[in-house]
């Protein structure tokens, strides 16, 4: 069974968006949660963890676990046809609109695929836009060992072919936890949206004389 799956990676940072990185933000922003989901035969959820909890406050993951609770898919067959369970990474977009009282969270999209366990960066090209933010869609065939088999660019904002190297070497790097049927791995697919923000927005390195 192949999946498709998004992922914003923002600024080419090796960590997903969470609940507590924007406590104080006064505007809108979104949160992505990544769990483990177990579901049976006949498509509905059976069990549901979320290995990255500690990112995120108590009562969030509390919620989290709540509003997922009944989550059902369309049933998954085994190689010989018949209905088996299901081993899936499944990822929430939350969007949090801050106010008075505290917040108003709302689900804004889901989806089940190979969970990522690994995110990697390769060294950022010299020839992208320095003042823009680059966004670059990927697609990757995930193998039942986890890593990124045959890596597509679907598109970017930017023509620049070091770009789209980098975008694949970026996903060569990534590791999945499989997807299993019955309890046995098998290939899946992941789309993802790999970001690069601005150089003048990123924090100064000294190494790196280009960015003084």
């Amino acid at each position: 069974m192949r999946t498709t799956l998004r992922v914003l990676l923002a600024a080419a940072c090796a960590c997903a968006l969470a609940a507590t990185a924007a406590e104080t933000a006064k505007e809108p922003y979104s949160v992505e949660v990544w769990a483990d989901a177990l579901f049976g035969p006949d498509g509905k959820l059976q069990s549901l963890d979320v290995p990255d909890a500690g990112q995120h406050p108590p009562a969030f993951v509390e919620r989290v676990k709540k509003q997922l609770a009944n989550a059902k898919i369309p049933p998954v067959t085994d190689d010989a046809g018949s209905p088996a369970t299901f081993r899936t990474g499944m990822v929430t977009v939350f969007r949090i609109e801050p106010n008075e009282g505290g917040a108003a969270v709302r689900i804004t999209g889901m989806a089940v695929g190979p969970r990522p366990v690994k995110r990697y960066a390769a060294s950022q090209p010299d020839d992208i836009p320095v003042d823009v933010t680059t966004d670059i869609k990927v697609q990757c065939q995930v193998g039942v060992d986890g890593r990124c088999g045959d890596v597509k660019v679907l598109g970017a904002n930017s023509s620049s072919e070091s770009l789209r190297r980098w975008a694949v070497a970026t996903m060569r790097g990534w590791e999945f936890a499989p997807q299993r049927v019955a309890d046995k791995p098998v290939p899946g697919e992941a789309e993802v949206i790999l970001q690069l923000l601005p150089l003048n927005s990123r924090p100064r390195d000294f190494r790196d004389p280009r960015k003084l």
